[in-house]
């Protein structure tokens, strides 16, 4: 999950003011437009994710289909296509990782554009996220979109209307993250002993749900801080709209990672 650390090294002149282009947030019009770009990247990273995601998942699905053969009723994939595959895989969760920490670090730097970083992130997160299109039906996947837009919206809203100071928030959002670790190495305690399978299963939920509100309130908790750098006065460059955007774009994936964990959840249960 990215920090905000950098935003406020930024705000205490640690910023190389040596870059594209400058914002006065002095008036509306000119939070409004930086709003707008961040917004308006953060969409675009999205839109580019679910057609990478979409078209290679899809795509390697029909080709793998084309190379199989059938033998004794049984469908046989061609091994070396299946093989491919789980290097794509392997080396974008690589990829992905190593660039979770370039992008920050270039950004604190300020000395290049990280443009390029962030396309390269977008791109190999939808090559990971491709991977739903081997386990799920595709409206589950559409439903789970539809969930999160609707689940980041209301939080976004929440965020942007926040009129008060938000930085307690960080006790509730570390309360919810120490608790889930716990109930989670709980739960895989009891699961290796194998028992109490029902108790098992419900801490798993639970843990899970409180993830998924320490998801909810970090989405909250982003879009304040960043409408507070908007409304701050200081002038920055495209760099921050585009890390504004990273920002954003990381915490809808997340969210969306989960409401597909939880539809795939109910609808097994209901089979």
């Amino acid at each position: 999950m990215p920090v905000f650390d950098s935003f406020d090294d930024q705000n205490n002149g640690n910023f190389n003011s040596s870059s594209i282009k400058g914002y006065d947030f002095t008036d509306k019009k000119t939070k409004g437009l930086f709003l707008s770009r961040v917004f308006g990247m953060m969409f675009l990273c999205l839109l580019i994710t679910t057609v990478v995601a979409a078209g290679f998942g899809y795509g390697f699905q029909a080709y793998l289909l084309n190379g199989a053969t059938l033998v004794d009723g049984n469908l046989n994939l061609d091994s070396n296509a299946v093989t491919a595959l789980f290097v794509v895989l392997g080396a974008s969760a690589i990829t992905l990782l190593i660039m979770s920490f370039v992008l920050p670090i270039k950004f604190i730097r300020g000395k290049s554009n990280i443009l390029i970083p962030l396309m390269i992130y977008v791109v190999v997160m939808g090559l990971l996220l491709s991977s739903f299109t081997f386990m799920f039906d595709w409206y589950l996947l559409v439903e789970a979109f539809g969930i999160t837009a609707l689940v980041f919206g209301v939080m976004a809203l929440l965020g942007y209307k926040s009129k008060g100071q938000l930085m307690g928030i960080g006790v509730i959002l570390s309360s919810l993250f120490f608790g889930a670790i716990i109930l989670s190495l709980i739960n895989y305690i009891l699961f290796l002993t194998r028992v109490f399978d029902q108790v098992s299963f419900t801490l798993s939920i639970v843990s899970s749900l409180m993830i998924f509100a320490f998801l909810m309130l970090i989405t909250l908790y982003d879009v304040w801080r960043i409408k507070k750098i908007a409304e701050s006065g200081d002038k920055q460059n495209n760099n921050l709209v585009l890390y504004c955007a990273y920002i954003l774009y990381s915490d809808f994936i997340a969210i969306l990672v989960r409401v597909v964990y939880y539809l795939a959840i109910f609808t097994s249960r209901r089979k």
